[in-house]
């Protein structure tokens, strides 16, 4: 995977995908299966935004019964599964817990009507899943001892029973979408990162090109395309105002802020729920931290502005301490802040009403036929709403869509079972390495570990981890740029190797970071020490 900007400067696209975030990249990925030339942009990194941002779940859509929604729950149902299939090495099973009360609602009998028609609506939620670790039981109703035992965060008080069932999480979330756009270079699609769009180009009434700048040089290129896909999260509505001269009729959608704090290990293996103010909070366990959240609120000025502060993480932290008050949560447990953006109809107060479904938007009506727009809300259904904007593009060009197919696996998932890829990577000869070191490996990169294998055989040195808190190995620092496109500490530590996704990963971590990433990219020490500052800037939490 190859910063090409020569290549995108001299290549005709059929479709531009604007957005390397998650729905960004499954669009590209998904366009270049079906046989359309791709290039995919983003103005910053990979996956540096809201997809960064999340509680990690895939959910099956339990809340949906709330309003009786069946058919999206079924939607949430088919993509979580989805997932599971195109990356089953960088997803688990993650069972969750919450109490019951006497309550209209909360009950143990309305939850136990309720897991019901879930796993009836989900009675395929296994299908096609080759892991036994990754097949999801039947959700459950359990007695008041056995939930506190499950989830010993909430006040014991008024609780009368459990609910227990099982979504998945994402191990690694960097990863995933890293794979993504990874899998769509494989299948053929030219990526940048750093690449910022400025304009379209309009030619006989359609769109003909898109003015872009490089954003590491500054300099200014044209890139030849038939059609642009505009994927960019937060700043989709701005984009689509400004690549369409202000005409965009999309709907200005206002912003709220998402937010989930990173604390210490407090759950065992079960996420557990606490309700605050009629909703509920839920702490999930994630490699050895636990995230809470997550907080909506409104967001006041565009995507660039800044948000979440101080005071909105004593906010949610707050709501944390009333949901979990045998947790002890304080202002020095918060070791990080995740924050992202997301598309909202209404707010009254710091209650927000988020656009239910993401939406796709063809701006031909706009005059820019050839022009279409993504607004994403929720990563566990990205796959499906990037099919549809696909196929819109395919419209949009005048041909007949390809079929969709079935999920396929990414490219760093080439293996049978997720047991065989460990197995294998347990078995090998690596100089200066363990068998756990290579599962570790093989779990973050799947297939594609047997590349860090090589900058490992070639150079046993890189087998040293980048600290002695932190396993992420030097070899991973040179993949990460030789491989994966990656120029900054950020790009490395937060969505390559998630070394510092669940807090700071230590001064001696970073330090070893960037002295190999200024052998790579042959950085000065005034270049590799503005890195390091703006890195730790992110630190702490607020």
């Amino acid at each position: 995977m190859q910063r090409d900007l020569t290549g995108l400067a001299g290549t005709t696209f059929d479709v531009v995908v604007v957005g390397a975030g998650i729905y960004g990249a499954l669009a590209a990925w998904d366009a270049a299966r079906r046989g359309l030339t791709v290039a995919l942009l983003d103005r910053g990194d990979f996956g540096g935004a809201t997809s960064f941002n999340s509680l990690k779940t895939l959910h099956g859509g339990l809340r949906s019964l709330q309003s009786l929604n069946l058919a999206q729950m079924r939607l949430f149902i088919r993509e979580r599964r989805a997932m599971a299939l195109m990356a089953p090495h960088l997803v688990d099973r993650l069972p969750f817990c919450v109490p019951t009360y006497l309550h209209p609602t909360r009950n143990a009998v309305a939850l136990r009507i309720a897991l019901a028609i879930t796993d009836t609506v989900g009675h395929d939620r296994n299908d096609g899943i080759v892991d036994d670790t990754l097949q999801l039981p039947r959700g459950r109703v359990v007695s008041a001892s056995e939930c506190l035992r499950l989830n010993p965060l909430v006040a014991y008080a008024g609780v009368t029973g459990g609910a227990v069932w099982y979504d998945y999480q994402m191990r690694q979330a960097e990863r995933i979408t890293i794979s993504a756009v990874r899998s769509a270079a494989d299948a053929g699609a030219r990526v940048a990162n750093d690449v910022e769009a400025l304009a379209l180009t309009m030619r006989e009434g359609r769109v003909a090109g898109l003015d872009v700048r490089d954003r590491r040089t500054g300099t200014p290129f044209h890139i030849a395309t038939r059609a642009v896909l505009n994927a960019s999260g937060p700043w989709a509505g701005a984009l689509a105002s400004t690549l369409t001269g202000g005409r965009s009729t999309a709907p200005a959608l206002r912003l709220s802020r998402a937010m989930n704090l990173v604390v210490p290990r407090f759950t065992d293996a079960h996420a557990c729920g606490g309700v605050v103010d009629g909703r509920y909070l839920f702490m999930v366990p994630w490699r050895d931290v636990s995230i809470v959240g997550t907080s909506h609120d409104p967001h006041d000025g565009d995507a660039d502005a800044p948000h979440g502060t101080p005071a909105h993480v004593a906010a949610l932290l707050r709501d944390a301490q009333l949901a979990f008050p045998r947790a002890g949560l304080t202002r020095d447990t918060v070791r990080f802040v995740h924050r992202g953006l997301l598309p909202m109809v209404s707010s009254s107060g710091t209650s927000v009403a988020l656009l239910k479904e993401s939406a796709v938007a063809d701006h031909a009506r706009d005059g820019h036929p050839g022009f279409v727009s993504i607004f994403s809300v929720r990563y566990t259904t990205a796959r499906h709403t990037a099919q549809a904007a696909v196929t819109r593009v395919c419209e949009a060009l005048g041909q007949k869509a390809p079929s969709v197919a079935a999920p396929s696996r990414m490219s760093s998932a080439a293996f049978g079972t997720v047991r065989d890829l460990v197995d294998d990577a347990r078995r090998r000869e690596l100089p200066a390495t363990t068998a756990d070191t290579r599962e570790r490996l093989a779990r973050a990169y799947g297939s594609h570990w047997t590349e860090v294998a090589a900058l490992i055989a070639a150079e046993p040195a890189l087998a040293a981890p980048l600290s002695p808190a932190c396993p992420v190995t030097r070899a991973e620092v040179v993949h990460a740029v030789r491989h994966e496109c990656a120029a900054s500490l950020a790009d490395v530590l937060l969505r390559r190797t998630g070394a510092g996704a669940a807090g700071h990963p230590g001064a001696a971590a970073v330090a070893a970071t960037a002295e190999v990433l200024a052998r790579e990219l042959g950085w000065d020490a005034a270049r590799l020490a503005r890195d390091t500052a703006d890195f730790d800037a992110g630190y702490p939490a607020s």
